[in-house]
């Protein structure tokens, strides 16, 4: 691996890594409130500003979009940028588009002018922006903490706070709207705004190192095309696809199937489904090299299809609905495994492979939910869940030759011997 370049050369004792590791936590908690607030709040919005559904759908549009932008451009110059000043920039935007999507909507000229739309539009690009950038950013800050036992479980334990900050956005979320009452709603966003602004803080004091990239852009377009590289890429793809899919409708089979209220449907589902997720990639984040990733990723991508198939197939619902909530778990590692395999196959590639991999990932997470939806509105949720079930078989196949890849080198996976 290419030498460690230190960005702060007054902070360098291991003890105060802990303190980068700790302002990773809080940007990757941060990027669950981002993703998912709107939301939850909107049928709230939909009562108080008379929302209707399509809104929602344009608002997730323009999230995609606007993070996907922050990702083609930080792929293009992230191993020329400071990552310090980038991540700093990024939790500052979080903060302004928190803040403005809580305050605008107050003001008179906004409210009496049918602006709220906009107002909160234009907040949702600001933070949407902010989380492109701290996708991409977050991770190569944390592969680069050195003297960390385990990489691939420093980065599985990282990921799992994206899970737990949604489960505790979600609850605290949804308790705040049914006791404080709907027409409260930005108290809790300006909450939520101490965690961007806490990031801000930890990320302004701790060391941070980057992973300079060698070669070249020759050698990087050559990794970049590579048959590993591809596969990679077509993994986190469908990864993104297959836990982004069972995440978002599985309020909505809670609903429609079982019964459930919105507010109980957003906990026992979405929530349920990220405690899962946290579970998961906590318990990876503790065993870390004592399990291989590349296998571990072929188990779990085959689990998600076979629970997919569950959800598509079996006429109980309540079955169905644990199906969903265990998807959690099993999908729970195919986005960082993927960025964990990539990045030990490219360890001199420099954060690129990052950025390419979340682009995919990004991708992923917004076709696919959104054509899963289509197919739900013309078939059925059931029908739709089983015809997705060939994203995660993708995805299982993926991890396939990856590990056949792997397998073909000499050396080690993950830091541990090969069996």
């Amino acid at each position: 691996m290419s030498e460690i370049i230190n960005e702060n050369s007054a902070i360098k004792t291991p003890r105060s890594y802990k303190l980068t590791f700790a302002a990773c936590i809080a940007g990757i908690a941060n990027q669950a409130v981002v993703a998912s607030i709107i939301a939850l709040l909107f049928t709230s919005f939909m009562k108080l500003y008379g929302f209707e559904v399509w809104q929602l759908g344009v608002f997730v549009g323009v999230n995609f979009i606007a993070q996907l932008i922050a990702d083609v451009i930080l792929t293009a110059f992230i191993d020329k940028l400071s990552y310090r000043k980038t991540v700093i920039t990024s939790v500052s935007l979080s903060a302004a588009g928190l803040a403005l999507l809580a305050i605008l909507p107050t003001l008179p000229f906004i409210k009496n002018n049918g602006l709220v739309y906009p107002a909160m539009m234009l907040a949702t690009v600001i933070f949407a922006f902010s989380g492109g950038m701290l996708e991409v950013i977050i991770t190569p800050i944390t592969d680069a903490i050195p003297d960390s036992k385990s990489k691939s479980g420093a980065l599985a334990m990282m990921h799992s706070f994206y899970a737990w900050g949604q489960v505790i956005t979600i609850v605290a979320t949804s308790l705040f709207v049914v006791f404080l009452g709907a027409e409260n709603w930005h108290y809790i966003v300006l909450i939520w705004c101490a965690l961007p602004l806490t990031a801000l803080v930890l990320f302004s004091i701790c060391p941070i190192n980057r992973v300079p990239a060698e070669g070249g852009a020759k050698a990087k377009g050559k990794a970049m095309f590579s048959p590993y590289m591809i596969f990679a890429m077509l993994a986190i793809c469908t990864a993104g696809g297959t836990e982004t899919i069972m995440n978002q409708y599985v309020t909505t089979f809670s609903q429609v199937s079982l019964g459930f209220s919105k507010a109980t449907s957003d906990i026992v589902g979405m929530g349920l489904f990220a405690v899962m997720m946290g579970i998961a990639r906590t318990g990876y984040g503790i065993l870390g090299d004592r399990l291989n990733m590349n296998v571990t990723l072929v188990a779990c991508s085959f689990l998600s299809f076979v629970l997919y198939l569950v959800v598509g197939f079996v006429p109980v619902p309540w079955a169905a609905l644990a199906a969903c909530i265990a998807c959690g778990f099993a999908c729970s590692l195919l986005w960082p495994g993927t960025l964990v395999i990539a990045s030990r196959r490219f360890s001199s590639s420099g954060a690129w492979v990052f950025a390419l991999l979340a682009i995919c990932g990004d991708i992923g997470g917004s076709i696919f939910p959104t054509a899963a939806g289509f197919l739900a509105e013309s078939l059925g949720l059931n029908a739709a869940f089983a015809i997705s079930s060939l994203i995660p078989l993708v995805c299982f196949v993926s991890n396939v030759l990856l590990l056949r890849k792997d397998k073909a080198v000499p050396g080690k996976i993950d830091g541990a011997e090969r069996r």
